[in-house]
């Protein structure tokens, strides 16, 4: 039918089936994961009661709101202590926000001046809150919106909305943001996935879907516009789309793509719980190597007991520049809390060879690399040690230096992190008392100084890669010397296990990081070595496992010395 306008109306009937037909939404993918059920809005505010002006009664409603919602959080952290103790220091800090006695101080003040409950916690929080919002830092935005979603779930507190979670069980929760403790609570009731309007990749609500395994996507601003109560809905967590009513044929793929997924959860979970243990009761920690954010997730699937290695010149070569302090405060906060309460170790820049950012060095792999670099760039050392200082408050972080011939360039990272960490304090930032501060053995002179070294170092970390190119002085990066490059070429082994005796002499902890530990020909000399490390592709970490458990402890320490001492491989 024609309109007044002269354009054509669209009838009522038609607008409802085009909202049924298939549409497909793009925005982050926040945590990984397929999940499908009907959406279930999810909304703090309440209707506007009518407000008493009597101060007392005010401050009691003020209290009860606290009340009810400190119960709510301390649910929250008991349910995160049993499944994602990782996500406790998120709980805890909000609940430190709603017991904040300043933060009561002022309410109790402008309730005393005739303010609301509602607009007493309105004048306190939303300055705060807008200053946030509007800071230049990603990460300080995010937080604002974190507080905006805190204060109206108070707000709806106030009002005595109570939300029903039993109704969020097999849904898919679209919100316009979440606080922590309504992730953790959906969580428990049995909600299958997250959409949500506002938040980013950083963000506490991408922090706790991940440690949850609850699928989600964030920032899809229209979610509350183009879903409506009970749509079918998936929600495509690695790709970072939501489909709105999925065909059938749409929807058997997505189910499909899940149940592998989780049939596959589950036999890596029942495995990743057996401990990498000889037969003779040898037992080995096994750790990833992270180089992205999709390592973490495979990490954590199949049961990795903390991280060896980040390599946190990854940021550079992602953002084609040296990253922020606040960047990189970002990142290792996210990994260091993800991982909790497992090691998690930051190996400082490794530039140059043939990860030189600039491509200037004429001889890289023998110049200006590792520890040499970031000393002969102090600036941008200590700022990456602020970062991870910022970012240790879980007290489950080490740092790793790459490249170290002596024990004086150790020294001088370790006083430059000292002298970082009493300037953080001096700001009022609660840095730990100290970080294990490791060595990297790359080198055949950190090898045969490795005794001089560990009396320095907390740990050591041997890497195999460098350590083989240059013993042999192999170019790994020159395809035409490839066959020359050889983990298995006995001298590369002789400095191994001279590093391996000098960390039993000082009792410090050493592990085994590179290419060679993923390598079913090396498992067997390495569980000879001796070594309580191993660290490797999150993807190998199963295989090896499975090697390990089939080893003698004992007939392997035969194996490596028969191989050390005729400079063959027996099989």
């Amino acid at each position: 039918m024609e309109g007044s306008s002269g354009e054509y109306a669209v009838p009522p009937a038609a607008e409802a089936a085009s909202r049924r037909q298939e549409r497909a939404l793009k925005a982050i993918a926040a945590s990984p994961g397929i999940a499908i059920g009907q959406a279930v809005l999810f909304s703090p505010s309440g209707a506007q009661l009518e407000k008493s002006r009597e101060p007392a009664s005010e401050w009691e409603r003020y209290c009860a709101a606290v009340d009810v919602l400190r119960s709510e959080w301390e649910q929250a952290r008991v349910v995160a202590a049993a499944e994602a103790p990782g996500i406790l220091p998120i709980v805890d800090s909000y609940l430190r926000v709603l017991t904040d006695p300043v933060l009561q101080e002022q309410v109790q003040h402008a309730i005393a001046a005739g303010a609301s409950a509602e607009g007493a916690v309105q004048q306190v929080l939303e300055p705060v809150i807008g200053q946030l919002r509007r800071s230049r830092d990603l990460l300080l935005q995010e937080r604002g919106m974190e507080l905006e979603q805190f204060l109206q779930r108070f707000l709806a507190a106030l009002r005595y909305r109570r939300t029903d979670y039993r109704r969020m069980s097999g849904a898919v929760v679209v919100a316009s943001a979440l606080t922590p403790s309504e992730i953790v609570l959906l969580h428990r009731s049995g909600a299958c996935g997250l959409v949500t309007a506002v938040g980013g990749i950083a963000s506490h609500t991408t922090i706790l879907a991940r440690s949850l395994q609850l699928p989600a996507v964030i920032g899809l601003r229209e979610a509350l516009s183009a879903i409506a109560e009970g749509d079918p809905l998936v929600v495509d967590g690695y790709s970072g789309v939501v489909i709105v009513n999925p065909t059938p044929l749409t929807r058997r793929r997505y189910e499909r793509h899940r149940d592998s997924v989780e049939w596959r959860r589950r036999v890596l979970r029942r495995f990743s719980q057996l401990p990498a243990q000889t037969t003779d009761g040898r037992c080995f920690r096994l750790m990833a190597n992270i180089t992205s954010a999709q390592d973490v997730d495979e990490a954590l699937l199949v049961g990795a007991e903390g991280i060896g290695l980040v390599r946190t010149e990854v940021l550079l070569f992602q953002l084609g520049r040296f990253p922020t302090e606040e960047e990189q405060f970002q990142w290792y906060r996210e990994l260091a809390e993800r991982f909790y309460p497992q090691p998690v170790t930051f190996r400082l820049f490794d530039v140059g060879g043939e990860k030189n950012p600039d491509g200037t060095e004429p001889n890289p792999a023998l110049g200006l690399r590792g520890v040499r670099f970031l000393l002969a760039h102090p600036e941008l050392l200590r700022g990456q040690l602020r970062a991870i200082l910022r970012a240790a408050r879980t007290r489950n972080v080490r740092i790793l230096v790459p490249m170290v011939n002596t024990g004086a360039e150790l020294q001088q990272v370790r006083d430059m992190l000292g002298a970082v960490a009493r300037e953080l304090e001096v700001l009022g930032e609660t840095p730990p008392a100290s970080l294990p501060l490791g060595a990297m053995i790359e080198t055949p002179a950190a090898a045969l100084s490795a005794d001089a070294l560990a009396r320095v170092a907390d740990f050591f970390s041997i890497g195999t890669n460098d350590l083989t190119q240059y013993t042999l002085a192999v170019d790994r990066s020159h395809g035409r010397l490839a066959e020359f490059f050889d983990p298995f070429h006995p001298a590369v082994w002789h400095l191994m296990v001279r590093a391996v005796e000098a960390a039993r002499r000082r009792s410090i902890p050493v592990g085994v990081c590179g290419e060679l530990v993923a390598h079913a020909g090396a498992t067997e000399l390495l569980v000879g070595l001796g070594v309580e490390e191993l660290s490797t592709l999150p993807a190998a970490i199963v295989p090896l496992k499975h090697r390990i458990r089939r080893l003698s402890f004992q007939q392997a320490q035969q194996r490596l010395r028969v191989f050390l001492r005729e400079g063959v491989l027996t099989t």
